[in-house]
């Protein structure tokens, strides 16, 4: 039943998210339906998480990239009469422009000498007055769609298709990786990106795509061609120019050169005309003021917009600075300067969080996952509207919307200063040990055993730690190639025993009565090598059951959204971690019981954490014995009560650990 009930849930939840896209689609306009939109939105962001959660085991990587893009295709289909941003009317106008041989730069839209040229989009262009921000790549694009069909839809065909296309990128950075496939639907199945580009038709999926581009060509060692496409990226959206700093200083060449090639020859066409773009782009960074968080608190402390966007600046090159010279990791570093770069704008739009949706897929983060569900309450301005008139966000949406993100970040914001600061690189990993831990485990170590034999890489070593059984176990132990060890009783305790005794780079922590696939071990090396700061993580499980326990699926599905969104596993998870990244937090804990939590507590203090997948089966023995629901309550209150305690500073460990076992 339990094998039934998880494809069940999959397919429960992809209708529910496919029937709440066609619900989004159906919106007529934002002014009047914008209050049912931030309940829809919502909706689909809590459903895209239950689709990742119970995505179907046991899945080929082919599979499940068809089942994935299917998705992404339907429900971007599905926003097919959301209506077009207004934005669009300024894209087809300037595009209809260049195409008439004018420089959309020379004028403002509203200049009389472009009188003869004025239409029913130009009628619904905002924000006449202003010269044109957009760089010349992006405009020739506009052109070229206009040559094609002088619509809003083919706006919506081409950064839909652009926006698939960024969904390809994110699977291959994925694959290069070495992380699960299903992690691509937080991008997929996100309604940022699906409202946003198939909906509303921004520009923005062309110049995600090219950024990702530009970063899988780092990452393949193809420095003249990523310099090149990140060029092209500017030329798109100038905010790329961001992370060329953190660029040059990973690979200082002279192949940096080759970025001017896309920059400078678009722009000949218009080379008189480019102190007007420039002045368009400041006038638009000086004057325009939504959805700010830091930037809008500048100003109410300071009473100065200018002071604010003085300060932001200096703050956003400071984040630019560090970033550049601290991280290993190029991709990571620009999910740095593209947040750093929202968290400091005095405007940003719902679609402006797609810049760092993409990073969020490979370096999962639970304070930009509500983030960007709360960005809902950015149609709240579009509400306001519709009922007076005027566009503005109420201070109450705003709070609801920053305030969670920040009481969830700013922990994670000192951790991440400090792993900047004192990491270090790490070695290759060659080796893994096996760190077992038994008591009484006759009927399940046999089949624990027998599974890791199975490895198609060879392992190091397997250490098996007694603490003091009084079945077989130390015979079944003898009839296999391992090393035997007797420790104190108490799980941690006999970890910490193993942990000592083994000699390998990576040491995985399995339980007795676990199984894993041939692969999983070398899945573990693959990960840790392909991410420059991952110092560990959990292989994640699923339940063997004789009786038929929904509630397990449930369970499997919370400890996947700890170990992924939090970075905190339990120990039936199959935790691994890199010996050197060990020893610098002091060892493996050696309490009795809570040495899974105070673990990945320690472990983040150093780097990233990450989830493998599901390639480990755990008996379910303890949740057949007992009520699942009391089980679930011992072992939150087990939980709440040490992480309290230990934040008073005192060890709570072997009192939780008698009461435990007794129970």
């Amino acid at each position: 039943m339990n094998r039934i009930l998880r494809p069940l849930v999959f397919c429960v939840s992809v209708l529910v998210f496919l029937s709440l896209s066609l619900a989004v689609g159906f919106t007529d306009s934002l002014a009047e339906d914008a209050s049912t939109l931030i309940v829809l939105y919502l909706a689909m962001a809590g459903t895209c998480l239950l689709v990742w959660a119970f995505f179907p085991d046991r899945t080929d990587k082919r599979t499940s990239f068809l089942i994935i893009f299917g998705l992404a295709v339907i429900s971007r289909l599905l926003m097919a009469n959301f209506p077009t941003s207004d934005d669009v009317n300024r894209y087809l106008w300037e595009g209809k422009l260049l195409l008439a041989g004018e420089s959309p730069y020379a004028l403002t839209a509203d200049a009389p000498e472009l009188e003869k040229y004025r239409d029913g989009f130009w009628e619904e262009m905002n924000h006449r007055e202003q010269r044109t921000a957009y760089p010349p790549l992006v405009l020739t694009v506009f052109a070229g769609l206009n040559l094609i069909s002088y619509h809003s839809w083919i706006y919506k065909l081409f950064f839909g298709l652009m926006d698939l296309a960024v969904l390809g990128m994110i699977v291959r950075i994925l694959k290069m990786r070495k992380l699960p496939l299903r992690n691509s639907l937080f991008y997929a199945l996100n309604p940022i990106t699906i409202i946003a580009f198939s909906g509303e038709a921004h520009f923005d999926s062309l110049f995600i795509f090219l950024v990702l581009a530009s970063l899988v060509f780092w990452e393949k060692g193809k420095i003249a061609q990523a310099w090149v496409i990140l060029g092209l990226s500017i030329q798109v959206k100038l905010i790329s120019v961001l992370i060329i700093p953190l660029l040059f200083w990973k690979y200082r060449s002279v192949k940096v050169l080759w970025i001017l090639v896309p920059l400078i020859l678009p722009s000949l066409v218009f080379w008189n005309d480019l102190p007007n773009l420039l002045e368009g782009i400041l006038h638009y960074g000086e004057t325009m003021s939504h959805n700010g968080s830091i930037n809008h608190l500048f100003i109410d402390f300071w009473g100065s917009r200018e002071l604010a966007s003085r300060l932001s600046v200096v703050l956003l090159l400071a984040v630019i600075l560090i970033t550049s010279l601290k991280t290993r990791d190029v991709l990571k570093g620009s999910y740095i300067i593209f947040g750093a770069l929202i968290l400091l704008s005095p405007t940003v739009h719902y679609w402006y969080f797609s810049w760092v949706l993409p990073s969020i897929v490979f370096f999962p983060s639970l304070p930009w996952l509500v983030l960007l569900g709360l960005s809902a309450f950015y149609f709240s301005a579009w509400v306001q509207f519709g009922k007076t008139g005027e566009w503005y966000q109420s201070i109450g949406y705003l709070r609801l919307q920053w305030i969670p993100f920040y009481l969830l970040w700013t922990p994670k914001f000192f951790l991440g200063v400090r792993n900047l600061f004192k990491s270090k690189p790490y070695t290759r990993a060659e080796t893994l040990s096996v760190v077992i831990p038994a008591l009484n485990e006759s009927s399940h170590l046999s089949s624990c055993l027998k599974s890791l034999q199975a490895s198609r890489i060879p392992l190091h070593e397997i250490v098996v730690v007694d603490g003091g059984s009084t079945d077989d176990t130390e015979t079944i132990v003898k009839s296999f190639p391992v090393q035997f060890l007797v420790g104190q009783k108490g799980r941690g305790y006999q970890i910490s025993t193993g942990v000592k005794a083994s000699t390998s780079d990576v040491v995985l922590v399995l339980h007795a009565d676990a199984q894993v696939t041939p692969d999983t071990p070398g899945q573990i090396l693959n990960v840790l090598n392909a991410n420059p700061e991952a110092v560990g993580g959990a292989i994640g499980q699923r339940f063997i059951s004789a009786k038929t326990k929904p509630v397990l699926v449930m369970v499997e599905a919370l400890n996947d959204f700890r170990a992924q969104w939090q970075g905190n596993s339990f120990g039936d998870q199959g935790q691994f971690f890199r010996r050197s990244t060990l020893e610098d937090v002091g060892g493996f804990p050696n309490i009795p019981l809570m040495e899974d939590v105070e673990l990945t507590t320690r472990l983040k203090w150093k780097g990233d954490l990450v989830l493998l997948g599901c390639d480990l089966k755990c008996s379910a023995r303890r949740w057949e014995k007992d009520q699942p629901f009391v089980r679930i309550r011992q072992v939150l209150s087990l939980l709440i009560r040490y992480k309290v305690l230990r934040l008073l500073g005192k060890d709570p460990s072997k009192k939780l650990f008698q009461e435990y076992y007794s129970s």
